[in-house]
């Protein structure tokens, strides 16, 4: 149900799919009396178990982009589990049949903690409240496990009735809050989604006016005076005739391919937005006047250098670019939009196709 809610994502189909091995595990557990074999339901419980930390870990994974190779984990999985398999059907040795599956698990618990904290300078209350809760899952298990490797290769009762108190008190517990606090994470994915959909240009994928006002005051604040930074307003050169001539499907071509040019010659955390039909801003960071008074150029000459390919046939398209240096104690970005304007309007009356600084 959470799937088909809260977005349908990758991630949270491997964490429906590592519950559900979780409820499969139990289950075995609960009907082992159906089975004509102790090994069988062993090995199943100790599958499922691995199976289901294992699918939960590569979910987190993929949401936060890990650098973590999941293969490498399948990997430990199946080399535990053929250990397992071993202590509890060739070389029999109880301690171990019964700790090692528990040791993968916990080690995968800390790693999912890790990877969720590790993701972002500040992480969701949610998020946190899910580390925490494998953080102790984890320690809890490890304790579980730590008791039945005690046994030896022998059963000794005390240890087993401690290790299924351990286990009947922990498991169940951890189940029901990692639950809820990975339902908390989908909602909150769902909502940051939902207001970068809101603050974004659906056409050409840049910020829209709201967005381009709301992250760059943001960003003004913070970064203003860690880095030189200045604000650049374009638009494209006689667009109504591009308009009129070639159609408005191949207007927007035009828009898309001129934002995909410009975007490859500026850095990554640059803001970029449209805040009218043809007419964008650019918040840019640099380390020097020098360096800023040279971006804006470079984007002129890559709209203009190079004909903008339109079902067969080529048109050359230039813009106008209208820039100021923001003066960080004294300026907001509206008023650094409005002299940019004015720089801009000024390129226009100029013969177009150049640059003007405010």
């Amino acid at each position: 149900m959470s799937w088909f809610t809260l977005g349908k994502k990758q991630y949270a189909l491997l964490w429906t799919g590592a519950f559900t091995l979780s409820v499969c595990q139990w289950a075995t557990i609960l009907g082992r009396s159906l089975f004509s074999s102790d090994i069988t339901v062993w090995m199943l419980a100790s599958s499922f178990s691995v199976g289901s930390v294992l699918l939960g870990t590569w979910g987190h994974c993929i949401r936060v982009n890990s650098s973590i190779r999941i293969r490498y984990l399948i990997f430990l999985a199946i080399i535990t589990l053929a250990a397992v398999y071993y202590f509890k059907a060739v070389n029999v040795h109880v301690g171990l049949f019964m700790s090692l599956y528990i040791y993968y698990d916990v080690i995968l618990l800390v790693l999912n903690a890790a990877i969720i904290l590790k993701q972002k300078q500040k992480s969701l209350p949610a998020e946190i409240g899910a580390s925490i809760t494998y953080i102790l899952c984890g320690i809890f298990l490890f304790f579980a496990a730590t008791v039945a490797l005690m046994q030896g290769s022998q059963v000794n009762r005390e240890y087993i009735e401690l290790y299924n108190l351990i286990n009947f008190l922990t498991v169940p517990t951890a189940n029901v809050g990692m639950a809820v606090f990975i339902i908390f994470i989908m909602a909150s994915d769902l909502a940051d989604e939902m207001e970068n959909l809101a603050m974004t240009d659906v056409l050409t994928g840049c910020l829209n006016r709201r967005g381009f006002y709301q992250k760059s005051q943001a960003k003004l604040a913070e970064k203003c005076t860690e880095q030189y930074m200045s604000l650049i307003y374009w638009d494209i050169d006689n667009f109504k005739k591009i308009n009129d001539d070639y159609g408005h499907a191949n207007g927007d071509s035009v828009l898309i391919e001129a934002v995909k040019r410009v975007t490859s010659h500026i850095n990554t955390n640059d803001l970029f937005g449209r805040i009218g039909g043809e007419e964008f801003v650019i918040l840019a960071t640099s380390n020097s006047e020098e360096e800023a008074k040279a971006i804006p150029e470079q984007l002129r000459l890559a709209l203009a250098n190079e004909p903008f390919d339109l079902n067969e046939q080529s048109i050359n398209v230039t813009a106008s670019f209208g820039a100021i240096n923001i003066q960080c104690h004294n300026m907001t970005v509206e008023s650094a939009i409005n002299q940019a304007d004015k720089a801009l309007y000024n390129a226009k009356h100029k013969g177009k196709n150049i640059v003007v600084y405010a």
